[in-house]
């Protein structure tokens, strides 16, 4: 079975059904993200493997219904558009915001967004810590998604400022320890937020993947204007401990 058949069986068992044509856009989006010289924005060149391990695992992000009637997400530490372009491709009604920021990367996010022709695509090359206290920015998503960036405490101080009321977080978990969770749950109260649901994300057995689930938070309350706090800082000192 080639690389796209498979893809394409996944989908179906996660109950999505895209367009016609997407998963070769999508196939195209794993080859500039193998190609790509000028930075280096992915662990592997081999273009079957990008397609089935990266691309496919962020169509995951769909099985959290809020995606497909959002209209504004902001993808946080966006690196090589992991799960954002994706999702783009798929959503293309949907504003899409990625955030990266380091400079080279954001360079190739804008490459892809040109060279796949996706209009619904803004880059911004700051730092979270930054965009969470610009007020054209704050409080204005509907979803954050956030994959393979940091542990739950900090994912929170990272995404709810961005979330409007009722906004929810999608971020893309592997094995996560009982502690991570807990203080995620209490750094996610500070903040405004609680954390909704996990979703476990099934995957077929010939792709053999890891564990993967969907933790999905939800703004309740407005966000305390001192978070996030200054750069780095939420990395450094992660709310929640207790």
């Amino acid at each position: 079975m080639s690389a796209v058949e498979t893809f394409g069986k996944q989908l179906i068992a996660w109950g999505i059904d895209l367009p016609a044509g997407t998963e070769m856009r999508l196939y195209e989006f794993a080859g500039l993200l193998g190609s790509y010289d000028a930075a280096n924005v992915i662990g592997t060149r081999e273009l079957d493997r990008i397609f089935l391990e990266h691309v496919l695992d962020s169509m995951s992000c769909l099985l959290f219904p809020g995606m497909k009637s959002a209209t504004r997400v902001a993808d946080v530490g966006s690196g090589g558009g992991l799960p954002a372009v994706p999702l783009a491709v798929a959503l293309p009604d949907v504003k899409f915001t990625l955030l990266e920021s380091t400079g080279k990367k954001a360079t190739f996010l804008r490459h892809t967004a040109e060279k796949l022709g996706l209009s619904n695509v803004e880059v911004v090359n700051e730092r979270v810590e930054s965009v969470g206290h610009d007020p054209l920015r704050r409080a204005t998503q509907d979803v954050c998604t956030v994959r393979a960036v940091a542990k739950l405490p900090v994912l929170a101080e990272y995404c709810l400022p961005l979330l409007e009321m009722g906004g929810h977080v999608v971020s893309m978990k592997g094995q996560m320890s009982d502690e991570e969770y807990e203080e995620g749950e209490r750094a996610a109260r500070l903040l405004g937020g609680i954390v909704l649901q996990t979703i476990e994300v099934p995957i077929l057995a010939e792709l053999e993947q890891k564990t993967r689930r969907l933790i999905v938070l939800k703004k309740v309350e407005e966000t305390p204007d001192a978070y996030p706090r200054r750069v780095g800082t939420p990395a450094k000192k992660p709310l929640g401990r207790a």
